[in-house]
């Protein structure tokens, strides 16, 4: 299982597809991710509604680290994740 922390690349899951980002700041308990959990996250480039640069707010359900993405011919899947929390800037 990976696990997501501060500074970490990752994908921030939107309306437009997967994002790529960097973790700037996690909120909340360590372990399973969930909606109580808020994640601060650089865009690391620019998609539909999205620009390189700007930073977003969400839940712990929305942001993946990158190796937890497997990419493949016709199928997308992401495993689970364990956000490290405790570790704001």
């Amino acid at each position: 299982m990976e696990k997501l922390s501060q500074g970490c690349l990752a994908y921030f899951d939107s309306a437009s597809g997967l994002v790529p980002c960097k973790v700037l700041r996690i909120l909340g308990r360590s372990g399973i991710a969930s909606t109580a959990q808020k994640v601060f996250v650089l865009l690391t480039a620019s998609r539909e509604g999205y620009a390189r640069g700007g930073t977003v707010k969400t839940d712990g359900l929305h942001v993946f680290p990158r190796k937890a993405v497997d990419r493949r011919s016709y199928r997308l899947s992401v495993a689970l994740a364990r956000p490290e929390y405790g570790r704001g800037v």
